[in-house]
């Protein structure tokens, strides 16, 4: 019960906190092609990290490693040996505030790097990823689509319902490839 009050003022803080800063009308024909740093959010939940080894692949393919920020929960380690020259930022439950937002000093450490592409794997939609994406001040943030997510991503897919996992990831990377 009080979790989704948090989540909903979590929302309503995000939008006030990015209220300022709107989205410059911008053409996405090579916006993912000339992306130079990249910033990958993986699932947040375990179930969810395998399918997404489709688009680890194409970016690796498109991206030198060293040019691709992962950020993962404490249990994708697995993750690493895909990208073993990325570099990793592990967000825990310790670096997520009461109303669902990423603290200070993580925020601090994803902006050291500016990033033109932003790339939010959670099918459904988690509050500290898209803020992240969000703050990260990428040209491009790209998510799955939900009802709260146009504050978080400027690109958004929407998942077929009926498909599963690997299929949405796999639909993604076509739509991305397109870019």
């Amino acid at each position: 019960m009080f979790e989704e009050t948090r989540h909903s003022i979590g929302t309503k803080l995000a939008r006030w906190h990015f209220r300022k800063s709107p989205d410059e009308q911008r053409s996405f024909a090579t916006s993912i092609s000339s992306a130079r740093q990249v910033l990958l959010v993986m699932p947040l939940l375990s179930e969810d990290l395998k399918p997404t080894s489709g688009v680890i692949q194409m970016l690796k393919s498109q991206f030198t490693e060293k040019r691709i920020t992962i950020v993962t929960g404490d249990h994708g380690l697995e993750i690493t040996r895909l990208l073993p020259r990325g570099r990793f930022l592990h967000l825990l439950k310790t670096q997520i505030g009461y109303f669902y937002h990423p603290r200070a000093d993580f925020l601090k450490t994803i902006n050291e790097k500016k990033y033109d592409l932003a790339i939010d794997l959670n099918l459904d939609f988690q509050l500290p990823s898209g803020y992240i994406c969000r703050a990260s001040g990428a040209h491009v943030r790209v998510g799955f689509s939900h009802r709260q997510a146009d504050v978080f991503y400027n690109f958004q897919v929407r998942p077929d319902p009926t498909l599963g996992r690997k299929l949405i990831y796999d639909r993604l990377v076509q739509c991305l490839q397109k870019f």
